[in-house]
């Protein structure tokens, strides 16, 4: 069928971004001129994923006393790390302009739906040069305290761009969002991304999966 809209996810969909996430705490640690190798936190990986970056940093804290600054000020120095590769780093995801471009020529419009704040949301777009493309029709949940795992965020931008869930193409990396967007009614196409624990159920529950967005055959849309 052809599609009225499409919902994008950023991070891990059309960024290839998930990286800064997963080493922000070894950044923040080399600021500190602790150097680390991958597993060097002695298996606190797995918990440090499941925390908030706040809470991370704060076990970290605890974990290198010698880091002798507040939970505040650490806070602040994550952000400035995360905030520097949004606006001077970001990348698009191979794949992700030939699909926009598709859209752009069937005059279909695109929304975002992201976990990550409004601020740092604007400058990549601006960074990587899709501002102008999605416009206004970017939804923050940091901002709006709300979650993918409920499927009242994908109905809102479903009324934004003026389309049915039927009618809408959700992009998206993470099993659980794409989880929500399936059981909600809207199609789901799916890319793998290192991030992601369980790729094998993405696979199963999207109406296409594929390695890289450059596979996605774009008669689709």
């Amino acid at each position: 069928m052809a599609f009225k809209a499409a919902i994008f996810d950023l991070d891990g969909t059309l960024l290839d971004s998930m990286g800064i996430w997963s080493n922000l705490c070894y950044q923040f640690l080399q600021r500190h001129g602790i150097t680390l190798e991958a597993g060097g936190l002695a298996g606190m990986e797995k918990k440090l994923e499941v925390l908030s970056i706040r809470n991370a940093l704060e076990y970290v804290l605890k974990v290198f006393p010698q880091i002798n600054i507040d939970l505040d000020s650490a806070h602040q120095q994550t952000w400035q790390i995360v905030e520097n590769f949004y606006r001077h780093q970001a990348e698009i995801k191979p794949g992700i302009p030939e699909i926009i471009a598709e859209l752009e020529s069937k005059n279909i419009p695109a929304g975002i739906i992201t976990a990550t704040e409004s601020e740092l949301v604007n400058a990549a777009l601006q960074k990587v040069g899709l501002d102008g493309f999605f416009c206004d029709r970017v939804m923050s949940c940091a901002t709006l305290q709300m979650s993918k795992r409920s499927p009242e965020v994908f109905m809102m931008m479903a009324e934004k761009l003026n389309a049915a869930p039927s009618e809408i193409i959700v992009f998206e990396d993470a099993l659980y969002a794409a989880s929500t967007a399936k059981a909600a009614g809207f199609a789901v196409a799916a890319v793998y991304d290192p991030s992601e624990k369980n790729p094998e159920k993405l696979a199963e529950i999207a109406d296409w999966y594929c390695r890289s967005w450059e596979e996605l055959p774009l008669d689709i849309l």
